[in-house]
């Protein structure tokens, strides 16, 4: 069953608003999937986009993609080598991410043990005590760079299970 619920996430999904505006269709997006989660809505917050589009525009410039030392946010990359429309490559990183969702065992605690990092893409998405989110967005030369910056940071040891549901039926 929860196969059939990713797989057809697309089609759950509430129709993005009507604005053209990526960081808002993102920010969108993040809450729909959010919602799936039983976790509440994030707020775009001025300061946690500034820092998530300052480093967006570092990696595009840099034509690297490492996460930025000593961010005090909880941060989710994406790249893509070849010039793709901002929205496009935002849609894809959110589906990449949550596709992570697949191989989540919402049963079990992680714990330093038991750390998967494959799977903490997803889960900073859904993570319930998050209340605010910014995201940046870069294209150039070097390619399509979306970074998005979670506060208060989740996917903290020992607290996974309190702050990552599964998907409701609905």
């Amino acid at each position: 069953m929860l196969i059939a619920i990713v797989t057809a996430t697309a089609l759950l999904l509430p129709t993005p608003p009507t604005s053209t505006d990526p960081v808002a269709t993102t920010v969108h997006t993040i809450n729909a999937l959010r919602a799936m989660h039983g976790a509440p809505p994030l707020s775009l917050d001025s300061e946690v986009s500034r820092t998530a589009q300052e480093w967006a525009d570092h990696l595009q410039s840099t034509n690297r993609f490492e996460h930025r030392p000593h961010n005090p946010y909880g941060e989710n990359l994406y790249e893509t080598g070849h010039n793709r429309s901002i929205d496009s490559a935002a849609a894809d990183a959110l589906e990449d991410w949550y596709r992570e969702s697949r191989r989540y065992d919402y049963s079990e605690e992680m714990t330093q043990s038991n750390l998967d990092l494959s799977l903490l893409h997803f889960t900073a998405m859904v993570w319930k005590s998050s209340d605010r989110v910014g995201v940046g967005l870069a294209q150039g030369r070097n390619g399509t760079y979306v970074v998005v910056n979670f506060a208060a940071r989740g996917n903290t040891l020992n607290r996974f299970r309190a702050n990552v549901h599964p998907p409701t039926e609905g």
